[in-house]
């Protein structure tokens, strides 16, 4: 294994308070707009005499849209299109059976759905199509957008896709004391009951914390991705995969498998190389202490991807489809030498909002099913059966009421 030699002092390792956290969010249920305000001032450095100064309705954002020039609409338009079809494949309609008793399921959206927007460092365009595509496809009554403003500056090209995306209002305010307004609600903010959307560590934790109060979509983390290679692709290629996800954040990490020991020492040698070229180098300088090159065989390699359960996957090997099957943890494969993974993080289709921390062991990526309901339909016609059973089994439990309230509909 070869690992990156960068000395850990030069991480800011500063414990994390939770309690600053819970104190924020005690502070918005209690006072609402006032706490909100002071926040805002506080963490966000604007001066706010009313919430509303922060509230962006669609008629702003259509006018920011038909600014546009026309080659950065039909950008815009087919990455929509190209997105909003994947997440087309998802839908399911209601379903019901008749016979002697009828049962089905009832399938209906949840009616305001907020997404957050990360933006602290650098506003992400992307998150806005990844996060409220998979939404819009059972037709919320309201999407509102809530995400950090840059520098006082509010981009016209992130009013534009909020348009395209039918979010019904923005909030230019991202954090904790944002995050729990729309969850206990304020004289100007209302309630949502769902919330979904990557972020740093204090909106990862208080999403946890004000989970049941709100539904969530996952916990996300630093960005993952695992390489799988051969010693056919060019190495000086595989190197921008590598740096990819680095320059995410100084917490992301990026492993690379490979049964060729020569390939991997040259990568090593390019990786170095080359770090001074890049332009988010101090992300990727710090993420390299999370990252490592390994040498293994396919079989081992195939072990220890399903152990370690990335966000990402790159199969660049040849005879790639034949590996698939034996794949079982994982949030986004990419297959082959021509895949890249920004097709994943911009517009090949499925929402780039992936688990990490080994939870693709039992969620998915975000998609349709985070924003619907399933309601459970029953009704009996003739069936004795369901008389019987019901009562065998409630005495066996000891609830006799519910025995009762059977055998009377025979």
């Amino acid at each position: 294994m070869l690992k990156f030699n960068i000395k850990s002092y030069l991480f800011n390792n500063k414990k994390k308070n939770k309690n600053y956290i819970k104190n924020i969010i005690n502070d918005i249920y209690n006072y609402g707009d006032l706490s909100l305000i002071y926040y805002i001032k506080k963490i966000d450095g604007i001066y706010l005499n009313n919430i509303n100064n922060i509230i962006i309705k669609k008629n702003i954002m259509k006018k920011s849209y038909f600014i546009l020039n026309k080659n950065k609409k039909k950008i815009l338009k087919e990455l929509y299109i190209r997105l909003k079809n994947f997440h087309n494949y998802n839908y399911f309609n209601s379903w019901q059976i008749n016979k002697k008793y009828i049962y089905g399921q009832k399938f209906i959206s949840i009616d305001n759905i907020c997404i957050y927007v990360p933006g602290g460092l650098i506003p992400y365009q992307s998150s806005i199509f990844m996060n409220s595509i998979p939404s819009i496809i059972y037709k919320p009554k309201k999407i509102l957008m809530i995400t950090p403003i840059k520098n006082g500056i509010i981009s016209n090209l992130i009013l534009s896709i909020s348009y395209i995306c039918n979010i019904k209002e923005i909030i230019f305010s991202g954090g904790v004391h944002t995050l729990s307004s729309i969850v206990y609600g304020t004289n100007y903010i209302k309630k949502c009951e769902k919330i979904c959307g990557p972020g740093n560590y204090y909106i990862t934790e208080s999403k946890k914390i004000l989970f049941g109060n709100i539904g969530i979509d996952m916990l996300a983390g630093p960005s993952e991705l695992i390489i799988l290679t051969d010693k056919y692709l060019n190495p000086n290629i595989l190197l921008f995969d590598f740096y990819s996800q680095l320059e995410h954040d100084k917490n992301s990490l990026t492993i690379l498998l490979c049964n060729n020991k020569k390939f991997l020492n040259h990568l090593y040698y390019y990786i170095y190389k080359n770090l001074n070229f890049q332009k988010n180098k101090k992300n990727i300088f710090f993420a390299l202490n999370n990252s490592c090159l390994i040498f293994s065989n396919i079989k081992n390699s195939i072990e220890y991807i399903n152990f370690f359960s990335s966000e990402h996957l790159m199969l660049c090997i040849k005879n790639a489809n034949k590996i698939i099957k034996f794949i079982k943890n994982c949030g986004t494969i990419f297959i082959n030498y021509k895949t890249s993974i920004a097709y994943g993080d911009y517009c090949s289709g499925p929402s780039h909002v992936i688990p990490t921390n080994k939870s693709c062991r039992y969620i998915s990526s975000l998609n349709v099913e985070q924003f619907y309901k399933k309601i459970s339909l029953i009704k009996n016609l003739k069936n004795l059966n369901l008389s019987l059973l019901s009562s065998y089994i409630s005495k066996k439990e000891n609830f006799f009421c519910h025995s009762y309230s059977s055998i009377l509909r025979k």
